[in-house]
């Protein structure tokens, strides 16, 4: 809900917010937070929780019959299906594709900074 007063600030607090907005337009934020996914590695998490969730259709298996093979809670599956969880970690990713019979690869390739150097 939006305030339906403005906050009463000195001249000295308005010159300093100013200031600061002044400072930022001159030098915005270019790079993502530490820690943060750029569009592609986001798109590319989607896409294998996306291949999971295909291989355990094309299987006839259930959500309830995958996570007990995985040692899960069905809710928890459903939430890394759905993309409402997108971190998950390799461990489990293992135990998915286990748990469909399937193997996971992964491997290491040089990244757009290594082609810079």
């Amino acid at each position: 809900m939006k305030p339906t007063t403005k906050p009463n600030r000195s001249a000295e607090q308005i010159a300093e917010e100013l200031a600061v907005r002044w400072q930022h337009a001159l030098n915005p934020v270019r790079r993502l937070p530490a820690g943060a996914v750029d569009s592609h590695d986001f798109t590319a998490t989607l896409n294998l929780l996306a291949l999971f969730k295909a291989q355990r259709e094309k299987q006839g298996l259930t959500l309830v019959e995958v996570a007990t093979r995985m040692g899960i809670d069905p809710p928890a599956l459903s939430r890394l299906e759905t993309g409402k969880m997108l971190n998950p970690t390799i461990a489990t990713l293992l135990k998915w594709a286990e748990a469909l019979g399937q193997k996971l690869a992964i491997e290491l390739v040089p990244g757009p900074r290594a082609s810079n150097r």
